[in-house]
C-alpha cells in the first residue's frame, strides 16, 4: 500500500475539516425566507338587512400571494412571520337581479407555530396562527379605509430540500376572522340603496398555495 506524502495528508485533512464544517454551518440554517402564491377560497361577506334579507353580497375566490419568514430553533419546532394579500371581485345577488359591486382587498398578517416530523429530505407539518385581516373595499368607484379585525388560522402542509439552500413548501390553511359586528348590523350600502350587514361574526375562508425559499 503506498503511503501519503505530508503534503498529501495535509490536503487531505483540510479538505475533510472543510467539509465538516460545510456540514456544520449547513446544519446551522434555522430562518427561511419563502416567496409564495396560490389560491385564496372565499366565503359570502354580507348580506341583506331588514326588507332586503334575500338580497347578499358574493366574494370571489380569487389569485392570492405573499411571503413568510421561518424561524426553526429545533428540527421540529419553528415560528413563521407570513403576509398574503388577494383582490377578490364583490357580486350582488338578489331576488330580481344581479350586478359587479366591486373589489374587496384582503390582506391577511400572522404569527404561526408550526410542529413539523421527523427531518428528512421532505416533513410534513401542522400550524397554528393569530394575527389580523384587514378589509378594504372598493365599491362604486370609490376606495373605502381598510377595517382590521382580530383572525386565527389553522393548517397543514409540506416542506421538501430543492437544493442546498432551496426549499419548496406546499400549505393549506382555513382562517376564522372575528368581523366584530352582529348579524343584521347594517354596515355597507350599494349604488341602489340596498343596504347589508355582515353574513356572520365569524368571517371563514381558506387558501391553498406553494411557495420557494432560501434557508439562512
Amino acid at each position: 500500500m503506498p503511503r501519503l506524502s505530508p503534503s498529501a495528508v495535509a490536503v487531505f485533512t483540510v479538505v475533510t475539516l472543510a467539509a465538516s464544517a460545510a456540514g456544520s454551518v449547513a446544519a446551522q440554517k434555522k430562518i427561511s425566507l419563502y416567496g409564495i402564491g396560490g389560491y385564496y377560497i372565499a366565503s359570502d361577506l354580507f348580506v341583506g338587512v331588514g326588507t332586503q334579507a334575500g338580497n347578499k353580497v358574493k366574494v370571489d375566490d380569487s389569485p392570492t400571494f405573499g411571503g413568510r419568514l421561518v424561524i426553526q430553533p429545533q428540527p421540529r419546532f419553528g415560528v413563521e412571520f407570513s403576509y398574503a394579500r388577494a383582490v377578490s371581485n364583490l357580486h350582488t345577488i338578489s331576488p330580481v337581479a344581479q350586478g359587479d359591486s366591486g373589489q374587496v382587498t384582503l390582506d391577511q398578517i400572522d404569527v404561526s407555530g408550526l410542529y413539523a416530523g421527523y427531518s428528512g429530505a421532505g416533513k410534513g407539518y401542522v400550524s397554528f396562527g393569530l394575527g389580523t385581516t384587514g378589509f378594504t373595499p372598493h365599491v362604486n368607484g370609490q376606495n373605502g379605509s381598510a377595517q382590521w379585525r382580530f383572525a386565527w388560522n389553522v393548517g397543514a402542509g409540506f416542506m421538501f430540500d430543492v437544493g442546498r439552500s432551496l426549499v419548496g413548501r406546499l400549505d393549506g390553511r382555513y382562517r376564522m376572522t372575528n368581523t366584530n359586528r352582529q348579524t343584521g348590523s347594517s354596515s355597507y350600502c350599494d349604488a341602489f340603496g340596498n343596504c347589508y350587514g355582515y353574513a356572520s361574526s365569524i368571517y371563514s375562508s381558506g387558501e391553498v398555495t406553494a411557495g420557494l425559499g432560501i434557508r439562512f
